[in-house]
């Protein structure tokens, strides 16, 4: 069991937390201290008891052993009501908001409206609208939050938070906040959460984005199999030194070398428009992985989906492998030959419910004889090979998806396309929620299916991972392409700087017919 030293500034202290679920042991005696005015990150691959960790201090489980101060006094773990009065509040990755609610009501869920006696509809949105532009945020206050996007969502959760939580003397818990955000987003959040730590605020972060831990925290709190590794000061850290703490290894290389880029077009994209995007012309060579980026709202997240049909197309030639295609339902999408993982896993990607064989199997499903019935054994037989190349942990075709690791669930949407053996690979945001051990098996993934003559095109928000895994990225900028970068050109400030560009403006690519610099 690990301890902590107590200090004087010492905000809260986990002592000796152990909490078992069927006989696994998802955190074993771990300690930790936080201090008060620090922003401390807790990291760890999918599994090592983050999010298990967190769901006690919230009191949705209650530990088997250990024990908690907050300022001093004891707080009761395992009591929502005790978490709340002792100033915790929590932004979880399942952001605790209601769809079918509006802004204003999603705002004042778990907390209170402004009126007394009665409440005014008008009121209340006045009141909503009011706090937002407090943390400038832009979001229409009476819209059902259906309507909005992610990134929209996720800030009405952490404006809910901030504003509800005592910033100077309450503990902020954000489990992965920026998924789903732009980088112009994070920016925005990380501006906020600053100006907490300013007023002695103490936050608690996880992320699985490495470079935000350098951008943001003081201290890492390190956990791998329920065990608590290490606590260090950011400053005596790298970023390889910190992946091999949290993988428990030593470091070979997390990106794969690419494969080499051939002269034949797999993937090709002319007059691409639907939705918010207005004209995208492009292309995926052999060999090459191509990426999407810009800020959201500017079409590039839309162009994977108008592709593969799951997004109707108001105009556009597609070219695979040479032929036209126009696939206008995910299904056409399958049987031109292309394959698709969509940014929302858990909406639009797994079936929850579903074994690993089913997940797998669903968009091809091979039988044999005149019914071509596909039988549970020949189907996991089947299946398992492509869990074994995916490395998918538990390699077993009857366990349910949904009892899986995000990680994992990911790499199984990319073992279902890649049984399909789909001419073109197209994803969005691909390692988004994604451990970093799962990250390099993805991304390996990615590289052996370029080198096998599969086009990859992925939309990601992650402008280190565009830069780390593409060999070119176009840059979308009001709807249309605003750059395209590779080799030296492709580093992140230069993506977000390109992407932050006035619509319209000319970046420093002159860019031909065929989306590629001139």
């Amino acid at each position: 069991m690990t301890t902590t030293t107590v200090t004087a500034n010492s905000k809260m202290v986990l002592e000796g937390l152990t909490k078992t679920f069927q006989g696994q042991r998802a955190l074993d005696g771990v300690s930790l201290d936080l201090r008060a005015g620090e922003i401390h990150c807790l990291l760890g691959q999918n599994g090592s008891g983050k999010s298990t960790l967190i769901k006690v201090l919230a009191g949705y489980h209650s530990p088997d052993t250990g024990s908690a101060l907050i300022d001093g006094e004891p707080m009761d773990l395992g009591s929502a009501v005790d978490a709340h009065q002792h100033g915790l509040r929590f932004i979880h990755q399942d952001l605790a908001l209601i769809d079918s609610m509006s802004v204003v009501d999603n705002l004042a869920l778990g907390e209170s409206y402004g009126g007394r006696w009665w409440l005014s509809e008008r009121k209340e949105r006045q009141r909503a609208r009011k706090v937002f532009t407090e943390y400038d945020v832009d979001i229409d206050v009476s819209k059902d939050l259906a309507a909005l996007n992610a990134a929209s969502q996720t800030m009405t959760a952490i404006v809910r938070a901030l504003h509800y939580g005592d910033a100077a003397r309450g503990i902020l818990v954000l489990d992965e906040p920026t998924a789903s955000l732009s980088e112009r987003d994070k920016d925005h959040l990380f501006v906020l959460l600053r100006e907490i730590k300013a007023r002695g605020g103490t936050l608690l972060y996880v992320t699985h984005r490495l470079h935000e831990v350098f951008e943001l925290a003081d201290r890492v709190t390190v956990l791998r199999d329920g065990f608590k590794v290490a606590t260090r000061d950011v400053g005596e850290l790298n970023n390889d030194s910190l992946i091999e703490l949290i993988l428990g290894r030593p470091l070979d290389a997390f990106y794969p070398d690419p494969p080499t880029a051939g002269a034949e077009s797999l993937l090709e994209l002319k007059g691409l428009r639907g939705g918010t995007l207005k004209d995208f012309t492009g292309m995926v060579k052999e060999g090459e992985i191509v990426g999407i980026v810009g800020l959201a709202g500017s079409g590039s997240e839309e162009i994977p989906h108008l592709i593969f049909g799951s997004q109707h197309r108001d105009a556009g030639e597609i070219r695979l492998m040479g032929e036209v295609i126009a696939p206008d339902s995910p299904w056409d999408g399958i049987r031109s030959g292309l394959a698709f993982v969509p940014g929302d896993r858990k909406r639009l990607g797994v079936i929850g419910l579903w074994t690993l064989r089913e997940n797998v199997t669903l968009p091809k499903v091979r039988g044999r004889g005149l019914l071509r019935w596909l039988g549970r054994r020949r189907e996991a037989k089947d299946v398992t090979p492509f869990l074994t190349q995916c490395e998918v942990k538990p390699n077993d075709p009857e366990a349910t998806i949904s009892s899986l690791s995000g990680g994992n669930q990911q790499k199984i949407m990319i073992a279902r396309w890649l049984r399909t053996g789909a001419k073109a690979l197209l994803l969005e945001e691909p390692t988004a929620g994604v451990d970093v051990g799962s990250r390099s098996a993805i991304y390996r993934l990615l590289s052996e299916a370029a080198r096998g003559g599969t086009a990859v095109l992925m939309a990601t928000s992650d402008l280190e991972e565009a830069c780390a895994v593409c060999d070119r990225v176009y840059v979308i900028r009001g709807g249309r392409v605003g750059a395209v970068l590779s080799g030296t050109q492709l580093t992140p400030d230069r993506l977000l700087g390109e992407a932050l560009r006035p619509p319209g403006s000319s970046g420093s690519d002159d860019i031909n017919d065929e989306g590629a610099p001139a």
